[in-house]
């Protein structure tokens, strides 16, 4: 069964077109990167996929799919526990798990303001890794 279809899709922003014609399909156990320079639209693209952002032609097909990008819609006011747990709590599941997959359990207490960029980061991460979609896009996770 496929996670994701991409049918000819391009994507505009401003006035740039970014990428044009773009096809493929991704099944279940599959992965694929996409590299290029900044501004190529490796972002647009994951954001099209993610279905946030529409498609200047061509169609998206995907089901569930769980995104982490630059926003990582976390509470700052929250300790890293509270606000991963308003996430898990929709999805029906645990943040705990996810916590401890990044290595960030021991961060639970710690407020989210006071969390260094890659901590939030792989927050971020245990987010996707918490609700168990099963399609992960990920932009720049490293």
């Amino acid at each position: 069964m496929s996670l994701l279809t991409l049918d000819k899709v391009s994507c505009v922003r401003g006035q740039r077109l970014l990428f044009e014609g773009l096809s493929l399909e991704l099944q279940e156990g599959e992965a694929l990167v996409v590299t290029g320079p900044n501004g190529a639209g490796k972002s647009s693209l994951i954001r099209i996929a993610a279905r946030l952002l529409r498609p200047a032609a061509g169609s998206v097909r995907s089901g569930p799919a769980a995104l982490a990008d630059e926003h990582v819609a976390l509470d700052a006011r929250q300790t890293l526990a509270q606000a991963l747990g308003f996430w898990a709590a929709l999805d029906g599941v645990s943040a705990i798990p996810g916590m401890e997959a990044m290595g960030i359990g021991h961060l639970a207490d710690v407020p989210v303001r006071m969390l260094s960029t890659g901590q939030r980061k792989r927050a971020a991460l245990a987010r996707v890794l918490a609700c168990n979609a099963p399609l992960w896009l990920l932009d720049e996770p490293a």
